[in-house]
């Protein structure tokens, strides 16, 4: 018979089904570019059996696995909301701002002087500036003199050396516009069980494959870097669990 060249050089899109709180299925969701998805060799414990007569002192002479265990990894490299939440033990939601505005009946901010204080909205108008009166409404500080507004986030700083004294009792009056985007709150799981699927190509051969895993539980494995000189990624790790189905599977087709 002919020997037949079939070496592996593969390529993959992802797929990842969280199981939600009952076990069930969720739908398999595209993670995006997964610079990483690699099934480690199995960890095998055995009980062995030594002899200790003349004739095999030393040997094993029975050996029984009793413990055996299969870990993946996989590192991804889109920030969405969806793997964020992987990576957090956490729960995405859609997050908006509607428009407004409480000038008519401003919110009271204790000033902090030199430090930035939250206001209750993002997004502020750069078009309407705050007013900022002392609690009586009886002065009207000056913004750049008496205080400083982060629009962006929704803040406000007292200056040293303005009117402002520290810990004093502020009417903020603001309107802000519209935001929309998402959040994830970390730590909102105890655990992450998924289903994975690799829908591969072999690149050196030209054929397709799948790599199964039927349920694994999945931990981050690596920092989020939110400050970085290259790319971000999110890294995890994972036990491959036993199901009624079996543990994993590949399919060339």
């Amino acid at each position: 018979m002919a020997y037949q060249e079939e070496s592996f050089l593969g390529s993959g899109d992802l797929y990842i089904d969280v199981y939600d709180d009952d076990g069930n299925k969720t739908g398999e969701l595209d993670v995006g570019n997964a610079k990483e998805f690699s099934i480690n060799a199995p960890s095998v414990e055995k009980k062995e059996l030594l002899g200790y007569r003349r004739s095999n002192y030393g040997k094993t002479i029975k050996s029984i696995i009793n413990k055996i265990e299969q870990e993946l990894k996989f590192t991804l490299t889109d920030i969405n909301r969806k793997n964020l939440a992987l990576a957090m033990f956490g729960e995405d939601s859609d997050y908006s701002q509607s428009a407004g505005s409480n000038t008519s009946s401003p919110e009271t901010v204790t000033a902090r002087l030199g430090k930035w204080v939250k206001l209750s909205h993002r997004n502020l108008d750069p078009e309407n500036p705050p007013v900022v009166k002392d609690s009586s409404d009886t002065t009207t500080y000056t913004e750049g003199e008496d205080y400083e507004i982060d629009y962006q986030v929704g803040r406000i700083k007292a200056l040293t050396g303005g009117s402002i004294t520290d810990d004093e009792q502020l009417h903020v009056g603001c309107t802000w516009l519209a935001q929309s985007g998402f959040q994830v709150k970390g730590l909102e799981r105890q655990k992450i069980e998924a289903f994975l699927r690799l829908v591969g190509q072999d690149q050196a051969n030209a054929r397709d494959c799948e790599v199964i895993v039927y349920k694994a539980d999945i931990t981050p494995a690596g920092d989020i870097s939110w400050l970085t000189d290259d790319y971000a990624t999110l890294e995890f790790s994972g036990k491959i669990l036993d199901t009624a189905d079996g543990s994993w599977d590949v399919i060339f087709y």
